[in-house]
C-alpha cells in the first residue's frame, strides 16, 4: 500500500505542479491498480462520460455521477490522485469533467487541492469553481476544506471570465465567471452581498446560475469591495 501510494502521489504532483493554462499530461507509464470495484466504475466512466454523469431530483442537485459509488465513498486519498492523474491524461473533455465530478463528491483532505489544480484549466474552470462551492450542503459531503481565504482569493480571479462553457451534462452553455461569482457568494457567505430576490441567498452556488446581466454586475461590484 505504501509502495502505491508513493506512485499515485508523484502522478498528482506532475499534475498540481504545473502553471501551464491546461492540465499536463500523465505520464505515460500505467497507473497502479485500484481494487477491483473501483477499476470496473473507472472503466464504466471512461466507456460513457457523457451518460456517466445525470441529473438530481432537485434544481441544487444538478449534476449526479451515477457510475462512481464506490469511487465517491472510498475514504482513501489516492483515489483522489489517481482520478486527478486521470483528467490530465484524458484527451476527451467529457471525460475530464465526468472524472472531475467524482471528485468534488468525494471527502478526503486533497480535494480541494485537487480542485484548485483543476479551476486553473480553462476547460475544468467552471466545474471545479462549482464544486469548490458546493462542499457540505445536500449530497456532497464536508470535508476539511483547509485555507479558505485562499480558495476565494483563487476563485476571485476567475469573476471576470466572459469564455463560454459549454456543459456537456445539462447541455447548455454558461458564462464560466458565473460559477466562481456564485461559489465566491457561497464561500465568503451570502449574507453579505444583497439580491434582488431575497430567496437567492438560499441557493447561490448549488443551482446552476443564471444571472441577468444587471444581477451579475450588481454582484461582481459587490465582490470586488
Amino acid at each position: 500500500m505504501r509502495r502505491l501510494l508513493a506512485v499515485l502521489l508523484v502522478l498528482a504532483c506532475s499534475a498540481c505542479g504545473t502553471d501551464s493554462s491546461t492540465m499536463t499530461p500523465a505520464s505515460p507509464t500505467p497507473s497502479p491498480a485500484l481494487p477491483e470495484a473501483l477499476e470496473t466504475e473507472l472503466a464504466a466512466i471512461r466507456a460513457d462520460p457523457l451518460n456517466s454523469v445525470g441529473f438530481g431530483e432537485k434544481a441544487f442537485t444538478p449534476y449526479e455521477p451515477n457510475e462512481a459509488h464506490a469511487l465517491i465513498n472510498a475514504r482513501d486519498p489516492a483515489i483522489t490522485q489517481r482520478l486527478l492523474a486521470g483528467i490530465g491524461a484524458a484527451q476527451d473533455r467529457v471525460l475530464q469533467l465526468a472524472l472531475l465530478h467524482v471528485i468534488g463528491k468525494r471527502a478526503d483532505d486533497t480535494v480541494d487541492a485537487a480542485l484548485l489544480t483543476a479551476l486553473k484549466d480553462p476547460q475544468l474552470t467552471a466545474t471545479a469553481a462549482y464544486l469548490l462551492g458546493r462542499a457540505g450542503f445536500k449530497g456532497y459531503p464536508r470535508r476539511p476544506r483547509g485555507d479558505l481565504d485562499a480558495i476565494c482569493a483563487a476563485l476571485k480571479r476567475h469573476l471576470d471570465d466572459d469564455t463560454p462553457f459549454d456543459d456537456p451534462f445539462q447541455r447548455s452553455t454558461f458564462r464560466t465567471g458565473d460559477f466562481a461569482l456564485a461559489a465566491y457568494i457561497r464561500l465568503t457567505g451570502p449574507s453579505q452581498f444583497t439580491f434582488d430576490d431575497p430567496d437567492t441567498a438560499s441557493v447561490i452556488g448549488y443551482t446552476l446560475p443564471n444571472f441577468t446581466a444587471a444581477e451579475r454586475k450588481d454582484l461582481l461590484a459587490q465582490a470586488r469591495r
